[in-house]
């Protein structure tokens, strides 16, 4: 056996990467589109869905009109029921109005029966029974909103009192001036029932005479 060591074998020379060559940008162009390769999903509309829809909004126009045309009728009847009340008001004052006067004339009559047994020297209890009678009958109409009209010793108003005749007066201060009283007036509530009937003053300034020529 030999007791030589075998020789390394000798290197092996490395070779060097290629050089890329760059590839001018106008040759590249953009980069190619992608082909989509997922399909778009396709709208399905269930037929029956879509009437339902349109029954829904059919419904819901015509709920609007109903109740717009119940909020009309609500109005025109809220109306009505407001002109009647105020007619069954104003019918009813009328009547109560005229009832009132039919009392009024009973209260007259009482004022002539009193002022006649008065007069005639009746009975000092038939008087008092008169008086009694008559106060009470002044008291309920009062209740009722009846009141007296005072007009004697005030000027004349035409709006509550009618003029029988005009009275010759010699004070300027008592001119158009009620100096009597024929008739009572009254109102109801502040409206006048029955206007007075009164005797007016009426004052005519006199001239002197001229003197006497001589």
């Amino acid at each position: 056996m030999s007791d030589e060591t075998p020789a390394d074998p000798p290197p092996v020379a490395e070779e060097e990467p290629a050089a890329e060559t760059a590839i001018p940008a106008d040759v590249v162009g953009p980069p190619a589109a992608v082909p989509d390769l997922i399909a778009p999903e396709a709208t399905w509309v269930n037929p029956e869905a879509e009437v339902f829809h349109q029954r829904a909004r059919l419904a819901e126009d015509r709920l609007k009109e109903v109740l717009d045309a119940y909020r009309q009728l609500k109005q025109e009847t809220e109306t009505f029921r407001e002109r009647m009340s105020r007619g069954i008001e104003r019918r009813y004052e009328e009547r109560r109005d005229q009832l009132m006067v039919k009392f009024i004339e009973i209260l007259d009559n009482f004022d002539r029966a009193l002022d006649a047994a008065e007069k005639s020297g009746a009975h000092d209890a038939l008087i008092q029974g008169l008086i009694l009678v008559r106060t009470q009958l002044i008291q309920t109409l009062k209740d009722q909103g009846l009141e007296r009209i005072p007009v004697l010793g005030l000027p004349f108003d035409p709006e509550c009192s009618e003029v029988v005749e005009m009275d010759r007066v010699d004070d300027p201060d008592m001119d158009h001036v009620v100096v009597r009283e024929l008739q009572r007036g009254y109102r109801i509530n502040g409206r006048v029932a029955r206007p007075s009937r009164v005797v007016v003053g009426e004052y005519q300034h006199e001239e002197p005479p001229p003197p006497s020529a001589e």
